[in-house]
């Protein structure tokens, strides 16, 4: 797939529910991400699996600054575990990395941030797929052909991460 460097093309998978994206660079990453942001309303949950470094936190950087957060205040939560930024709706930012097992979970209160006014998104997310709610975005980020190539891929798990993601196709497909 060809990416215009400040527009990624998007590919829809055979089932129409996943969008595919082939980033070039952290920073098409940074500029899909807040183009993702600015897409987002409260209640929307993230969930953000890949390998160590394959883009988690640069991604969420984005989806921050798209959020009208600035970038310089996000960071990983990999040893505070939960991040909150304030803007013009609250971001969450959770990382599931160090965390053992249920118990560390529950302890957590992670539920109690999946309210309508705020956006959760959990990096680490496959490691305890059970907190999530039913419907929820998928954001899995992979290592590409090449060293700074990333192939992230979206879907939605109910009716309105469905919609959202294929709201996303749409507004990629044509850059405004």
């Amino acid at each position: 797939m060809n990416l215009n460097p400040s527009h990624p093309t998007p590919d829809q998978t055979p089932d129409g529910n996943a969008l595919q994206l082939r980033m070039a660079s952290a920073q098409e990453t940074i500029r899909f991400g807040e183009r993702l942001g600015q897409q987002l309303t409260g209640g929307d949950v993230l969930a953000l699996t890949g390998d160590l470094g394959a883009g988690k936190t640069v991604l969420t950087c984005g989806i921050a600054c798209g959020l009208g957060i600035p970038m310089d205040q996000v960071s990983s939560p990999t040893f505070t575990l939960i991040q909150e930024y304030q803007g013009p709706i609250p971001l969450i930012h959770v990382d599931l990395y160090r965390l053992e097992g249920p118990s560390d979970i529950s302890t957590l209160g992670l539920e109690e941030y999946f309210t309508p006014n705020t956006i959760v998104l959990i990096e680490w997310a496959e490691r305890f797929p059970q907190i999530l709610p039913s419907d929820h975005m998928a954001i899995c980020l992979e290592y590409g052909e090449e060293e700074n190539i990333r192939l992230v891929t979206l879907s939605g798990t109910g009716p309105k991460t469905i919609r959202k993601v294929a709201n996303i196709h749409g507004n990629l497909s044509n850059p405004h």
